[in-house]
């Protein structure tokens, strides 16, 4: 059986890519300053509802932003 990852630093590259999304725009939108997102973008595990947060920002299904960053082992 495969083992399925989850990088969800790269979830939210790729979501922010898409949606031409500057560090800086999320900055703004959560209230961190631009270094917190660069730490949330090489992260590979956030809690849960912070993940919700990004879906919900990027107008996305929380799984399908999850899907973003698989990876199979």
């Amino acid at each position: 059986m495969k083992k399925v990852y989850v990088d969800i630093g790269r979830s939210l590259r790729i979501a922010q890519a898409l949606n031409d999304v500057k560090n800086i725009d999320l900055a703004e939108r959560f209230g961190v300053r631009p270094q917190q997102v660069i730490r949330w973008r090489n992260s590979q595990d956030m809690p849960v509802h912070k993940c919700q947060d990004f879906a919900e920002y990027f107008g996305m299904d929380f799984y399908k932003f999850l899907e973003l960053g698989h990876a199979e082992g």
